[in-house]
C-alpha cells in the first residue's frame, strides 16, 4: 500500500479498518481507506483492467469539473505521470479522497425538503459546470430506449409471467422515446440518488460512484433521484424532498415547462435498470415491487405532474 499510494504523491500514515466504506463494493476487486501522514483520507481501489479506460475517462471528467468549481466534487489523486489510473505487476488501482458524512436516516430523509434542494444544486451546478467544458465524454451506458428494448426481449424469452406484467408499460414509453433524440443534453453523474450522497448534518460533502457519468438527457439525474425516492413510498413523489429538488431545477432552467410533462414517463423507464438488477439476484419480492411501482407510476402520472407543476411556481 505504501509503494502505491506513494506513486500517487502520498504518504501513508496507516490503513483505516474502522471507517465503513459508502457506495457498491462490486464496482472494483478490492477497496480500503488510507490515512495519509497529513491527517487527509484516501479511498484506495484495486479495478480490473477492463475498467482502467472507463475510469480514467471519468477522472479526467472529475478533475475537469474540479477545476470549475462544480459543486461537491472532490478530484481524484493524480500520478507522477499526471495520469489517474496506476498500473503496477500487482494490478491497476485509483486513489480518491475518501469524504466521511452521517448515516442516511432512512427512510425519514424522504420528508426533508432541504435535501431536495441541495440535490438541486448539485444537478444544477454540475450541468453549468460541464456546459464550460470543451467536450463531455459519452456515458459508459446504452441509450435508454435500445437498454429497455432489450431487457423486455430477455424477459420474453425468459420470465414470460413478468413479460405479461411489463407489455403493458412499454407502450406508454413510445412517446418518450420519440422525444428523447430532440431533448437536449447536458452532462450527468448518471446513478443520482440520496445513498450515493456523502451527507452532512445540513449539507452534501461530497457525492461518489461517477462511474457512469458523461452526457445524457438533462432530465436524466432528476429522474434516476426521483424514482429512488418514490421507491421508498410513492406517496413522497409530492412530498417532502421530490418537490423541493423539482422546484430547485426549475427555478435553474434544468427543468422547464417543456420538458416537465416528460420527467414521469423518464422516470419509469429508467426503473428498468433496477428491474435488471432485482432479476440478477432472483428476488422475486423485489421484482413484483418494482412492477408494482412502475405501474403506479404510469397509473397517476397525471396527477403526478401537476403536483410537480404546483412545486414550480414562484
Amino acid at each position: 500500500m505504501h509503494d502505491i499510494l506513494s506513486r500517487f504523491g502520498l504518504t501513508v500514515s496507516h490503513i483505516r479498518h474502522d471507517l465503513a466504506i459508502p457506495g457498491s463494493p462490486e464496482r472494483c476487486i478490492t477497496r480500503s481507506v488510507a490515512e495519509t501522514t497529513d491527517g487527509s483520507l484516501w479511498l484506495v481501489e484495486k479495478l480490473g483492467e477492463n475498467q482502467a479506460a472507463s475510469r480514467a475517462t471519468v477522472a479526467a471528467l472529475l478533475d475537469s469539473l474540479a477545476a470549475c468549481n462544480a459543486p461537491f466534487i472532490h478530484a481524484p489523486a493524480s500520478t507522477g505521470e499526471g495520469g489517474h489510473i496506476l498500473h503496477t505487476p500487482e494490478g491497476v488501482w485509483q486513489c480518491t479522497p475518501f469524504i466521511t458524512g452521517v448515516e442516511l436516516p432512512r427512510p425519514d430523509y424522504i420528508d426533508d425538503a432541504w435535501r431536495g434542494r441541495l440535490i438541486g444544486q448539485f444537478i444544477t451546478g454540475l450541468q453549468k459546470a460541464g456546459n464550460t467544458l470543451p467536450e463531455i465524454p459519452e456515458a459508459n451506458t446504452p441509450a435508454l430506449p435500445s437498454y429497455v428494448a432489450a431487457l423486455a426481449d430477455i424477459i420474453r424469452q425468459r420470465e414470460p409471467g413478468i413479460h405479461a406484467r411489463i407489455a403493458e408499460i412499454l407502450p406508454h414509453f413510445t412517446p418518450l422515446f420519440t422525444m428523447l433524440p430532440h431533448l437536449p443534453a447536458a452532462i450527468a453523474h448518471g446513478d443520482c440518488h440520496p445513498l450515493n450522497i456523502i451527507w452532512g448534518e445540513n449539507s452534501i460533502r461530497g457525492v461518489i460512484d461517477w462511474e457512469f457519468a458523461g452526457r445524457k438527457p438533462v432530465l436524466y439525474d432528476a429522474a434516476n433521484c426521483i424514482g429512488c425516492v418514490g421507491f421508498e413510498h410513492p406517496d413522497w413523489l409530492v412530498r417532502g424532498l421530490v418537490p423541493a429538488l423539482i422546484a430547485e431545477l426549475h427555478a435553474g432552467a434544468v427543468l422547464t415547462d417543456e420538458t416537465l410533462p416528460w420527467l414521469l414517463p423518464f422516470t419509469c423507464a429508467l426503473r428498468f435498470a433496477w428491474l435488471s438488477e432485482w432479476l440478477r439476484r432472483k428476488d422475486r419480492e423485489m421484482i413484483d415491487m418494482e412492477l408494482d411501482y412502475m405501474h403506479i407510476l404510469l397509473r397517476h402520472g397525471k396527477a403526478i405532474e401537476s403536483r410537480w407543476r404546483e412545486a414550480c411556481q414562484p
